[in-house]
């Protein structure tokens, strides 16, 4: 009885994820993963969300390890898409790669509790990834990449940091 009720609420909840460009603020900040997952290679992931007057936020991401550099991105979501936001990746400089926001299906897969945001942006012609996924509760985000159908998924944990001035704009 009681998982029937948790399930109704869920279901008539209002949900916590994304429609417009400014529901999107609560991805903006600092955010660094953590030990365990990152603690086999000694890298460390950080990805910083800005969000500037005008239509879109910038964000970009750097992964270190081993005393240099491993990797790096650009990103952006804008509202180019008739006012509904897309996900705009350069990863290490290349072209760019648009990902449309789509509705979050496994939201109810989340748990019990409802998170404090979610984002889902999808490409299907796009090789890898074709879905990414961001979902935060308080001061932990995730960002999880797979292809459509969530087959070969990789999660990144984040959690929330003070951004030095160096990161900074």
């Amino acid at each position: 009885m009681r998982a029937l009720l948790i399930l109704i609420a869920l279901v008539c909840a209002t949900p916590a994820h994304a429609q417009t460009l400014d529901d999107l603020t609560w991805l903006k900040g600092c955010w660094r993963t953590e030990a365990p997952r990152e603690a086999e290679t000694g890298a460390q992931t950080t990805e910083v969300w800005l969000d500037p007057p005008g239509p879109f936020m910038v964000g970009y991401s750097f992964t270190e390890g081993e005393g240099a550099v491993q990797g790096w991105e650009h990103m952006r979501i804008d509202a180019a898409d008739g006012g509904r936001p897309r996900f705009v990746a350069s990863p290490g400089g290349a072209p760019p790669v648009a990902f449309q926001m789509s509705e979050p299906s496994d939201i109810i897969h989340l748990g019990p509790h409802q998170p404090d945001g979610v984002a889902v942006f999808t490409n299907p012609d796009h090789d890898y990834p074709q879905s990414i996924m961001y979902v935060r509760f308080g001061n932990r985000l995730t960002a999880t990449i797979s292809k459509i159908d969530g087959s070969d998924p990789y999660t990144y944990a984040y959690r929330r940091f003070t951004c030095p001035t160096a990161l900074r704009p």
